[in-house]
């Protein structure tokens, strides 16, 4: 009967991890770029085109089991080379909004390069690769 109940319980954790699969979007605007999640997050490529008029990138993350307040920060990587970080201090939930104007090197200086997205919070202390993106010319 132990071995029953412990197979059961085992069981149910499994299930309940296979559940909480952490999805997030990058949205130009209200254009979806990517969605993602832990699974598919090295597959992403999000595409800008350097002459695209938008507002802002929006990165939404979504956790069914935290919503607090916390420290955000998006990197921007080439290489291995951290070549611009953004912080936010927001609601968990809320969006984290980039400004075009905050992209500008970006667009001038790494056309046609992929550049990786790390993203840090209180749940991610270390980062997550959550996408890639392409300037296009």
């Amino acid at each position: 009967m132990k071995k029953l109940i412990f197979i059961f319980i085992a069981f149910q954790s499994f299930s309940m991890r296979a559940d909480t699969i952490t999805n997030w979007q990058l949205y130009k605007d209200n254009k979806i770029l990517f969605k993602s999640n832990e699974f598919e997050k090295t597959s992403k490529i999000g595409i800008i085109h350097f002459n695209d008029n938008f507002k802002s990138l929006n990165f939404n993350i979504f956790y069914d089991f935290f919503g607090d307040k916390t420290f955000k920060k998006i990197e921007f990587i080439v290489e291995n080379k951290m070549i611009l970080s953004l912080t936010d201090n927001n609601d968990a939930r809320l969006s984290f909004n980039i400004k075009k104007e905050k992209l500008n090197l970006l667009f001038e200086k790494y056309k046609n390069v992929e550049i990786v997205l790390k993203y840090y919070d209180k749940i991610n202390p270390k980062g997550i690769i959550i996408g890639r993106l392409k300037i296009k010319s």
